[in-house]
């Protein structure tokens, strides 16, 4: 493994205020994102899975400035850690386990184990601490969310702080003093705000979320041009076919009133069409993961759930399964989801 001592990392909140001022939010402005995990997928790196997802980390890092013969050693050792901690783990040994014709694990199997070891999000051993009291806000926090499934996250009513600070650790705005939280095999540390927020994760916020001074349309358009992604067509054409898929413009409409309906300024629109306008621009640049903080709380019972219905239906892209995950203190809201995550006890 390399020695090298890694570079000293910019704090990616300071970089988001940066990017949130309005000097930055200028339309013409340019960002570099490299996207590398399905790159690496392909590459093998996944394969380096191990127990401990914090020491692949560290390796699948390290791993691009290894000769071949050393990646292939770290490959090797990761590979044997991951079949040692799953045979524990189905209460079989190495002995038990069947080998084909030449001795060698089946490759596809390899590949599903490691799969499964790295889910689309998880938090492992999250503590955050406050600094002027030195209580836990978060202590030994865990939890791993599914691609292809939704997850109601409920938290404490009564504990603002917390809930805040686990949408901050969620959405990669603040990391934990210890622990991890990552994104398949990557900690959100690792990625820089544009990486993160330009391309894994599409986030709603009650604030901050939308842009009253733009239209509804210009408001994903802003996005996907800030993500600095190449898109097969041109970005106003996919900005008037996300509105119309979440129902801000209906399809029954003709072009010319979609066309009108998606120039209406944001700050003119009521609480369920800037919902489908929020749940629209979170999902413009194609992430792996939907994150959402109180998406409902503006709305009544009906237009709730069909706010809740149209986030449930995200986990399936046009060309992959996401996660979402939505934060509330709600247990009606998180009961909607596929799956509830209950860390009110």
């Amino acid at each position: 493994m390399s020695n090298q001592e890694p570079q000293e990392r910019t704090d990616p909140v300071e970089e988001l205020d940066e990017l949130m001022t309005d000097e930055s939010a200028e339309p013409g402005m340019s960002y570099t994102i490299e996207y590398d995990d399905t790159d690496r997928a392909d590459a093998g790196a996944d394969d380096t899975a191990a127990a401990d997802p914090e020491a692949i980390a560290a390796a699948a890092a390290d791993d691009a400035g290894t000769g071949d013969e050393e990646a292939e050693a770290v490959a090797n050792t990761a590979a044997a850690a991951l079949d040692e901690t799953l045979h524990a783990g189905a209460g079989t040994t190495s002995a038990d386990k069947p080998d084909d014709a030449d001795g060698t694990d089946d490759v596809d199997d390899v590949d599903d184990s490691v799969f499964r070891a790295y889910p689309m999000f998880s938090m492992r051993g999250v503590t955050v601490t406050d600094a002027k009291t030195g209580e836990h806000i978060w202590n030994d926090l865990t939890m791993r969310c599914e691609a292809g499934t939704s997850y109601g996250v409920l938290v404490d009513a009564h504990n603002t702080r917390q809930h805040d600070t686990l949408v901050a650790l969620m959405a990669g705005f603040a990391h934990p003093a210890e622990g991890s939280v990552m994104t398949k095999s990557t900690p959100l540390h690792d990625l820089t705000p544009l990486e993160l927020r330009g391309h894994r994760i599409g986030v709603l916020l009650q604030q901050f979320a939308l842009r009253g001074d733009l239209s509804a349309a210009a408001n994903l358009e802003y996005a996907m041009d800030a993500s600095n992604r190449n898109y097969l067509k041109p970005i106003a054409v996919l900005a008037q076919e996300l509105l119309t898929r979440v129902g801000f413009a209906p399809s029954g409409d003709d072009n010319a009133t979609q066309a009108e309906r998606s120039r209406a300024l944001v700050r003119t629109l009521g609480a369920v069409d800037r919902a489908r306008v929020m749940v629209a621009r979170a999902i413009a640049t194609d992430p792996d993961i939907v994150l959402a903080d109180e998406p409902t709380a503006t709305l009544d019972e009906a237009d709730a759930a069909t706010i809740l219905n149209l986030l449930r239906a995200q986990v399936h892209g046009e060309s992959k399964q996401r996660t979402v995950i939505v934060v509330t203190t709600d247990p009606h809201v998180a009961g909607a989801m596929d799956e509830t995550i209950d860390l009110t006890h």
